[in-house]
Formats: structure tokens, C-alpha cells, sequence
């Protein structure tokens, strides 16, 4: 019981699965409506036309496009953390951009509730998801795992 209340449940690769293919499928999934939504890519478009986001041209095409299949990649533990690193540029540009504009939104009374305010974001949620992808890698149930386990066991 003392192990249970000091080292967790264990089962750590199934929650890093579970991180993982989350975080993914998050990115994914709004990467491909954004996309393939004309709705979702106005929104898109306004959005980065009111935070004043340079090249809307390209921008409005490669971050959703970004979002997708570095999602995708994340699902299925593909090149994952080179794919979270990708995600999380683009999640660090939307909390410094709309998050800072949210917060201000939300008059926060102190330093204090600054903090809660930001760690409140989804974006800061999911920044940490793909950290621990970037850190700890795709995991054992992924493409990565795989290709890793047929280089180690077919050297040249």
C-alpha cells in the first residue's frame, strides 16, 4: 500500500499511450477541419488576421496542415517527438497570441490568479501533453517503437 501512495498505479507506458494518441487526435482532428471546413478556415483566417499574424496567405494553409499530420504522426508514435515539437511551436505561438488576449479578457485580480488564468488555457494543457511526447518519446506501442526494434535487432 505504501508503494501504491509513493510510486503511483504504475502502467506508466499505457498513460504515455493515452497522452499521446489524445493529444494527437486533438491536433488532428482540428488541423483537418480546419482544412477541409470552409466555416472553420474563416474562422481561422479571421482569427490570425486579428492577432495580426504575419503571411496570412500561407499561414491561414500550413497550420492547419501542420496540425493534421503532425497530429496524425503523434496518433500513431511516427518521428512523435519531432511531430510534438512541430505542434508545440504552433501551440506556444496560440498562447502568447489569443491566450494572452483571453487572459486579459478575464481581469485577473493578482499575480495569483494570473497564473491560475494561464495554466487555465487548454493551450498550456496541451503544450505540457506534447512535452512529455518530446521528452519521453512515442513510447512501446508506436510506429517509432517498431522501427526502433528492427534497427537494434538487424544490424549491419
Amino acid at each position: 500500500m505504501i508503494d501504491l501512495l509513493f510510486g503511483g498505479v504504475g502502467w506508466t507506458d499505457i498513460a504515455l499511450t493515452l497522452n499521446r494518441v489524445a493529444v494527437g487526435m486533438f491536433f488532428l482532428f482540428s488541423g483537418y477541419h480546419k482544412l477541409f471546413n470552409p466555416q472553420r478556415h474563416a474562422v481561422l483566417r479571421n482569427e490570425l488576421e486579428a492577432l495580426h499574424i504575419p503571411a496570412i496567405r500561407i499561414n491561414q494553409w500550413r497550420v492547419p496542415f501542420v496540425e493534421c499530420s503532425a497530429g496524425g504522426a503523434v496518433v500513431i508514435g511516427l518521428v512523435a517527438p519531432l511531430a510534438a515539437f512541430g505542434l508545440l511551436v504552433i501551440i506556444l505561438v496560440a498562447i502568447v497570441t489569443s491566450g494572452r488576449e483571453r487572459i486579459k479578457a478575464y481581469k485577473p485580480i493578482d499575480r495569483a490568479e494570473r497564473i491560475e488564468d494561464w495554466l487555465y488555457l487548454p493551450e498550456t494543457l496541451y503544450a505540457l501533453m506534447l512535452i512529455v511526447i518530446i521528452s519521453a518519446g512515442a513510447g512501446p506501442y508506436s510506429v517509432d517503437a517498431t522501427i526502433l526494434d528492427l534497427i537494434h535487432h538487424n544490424p549491419r
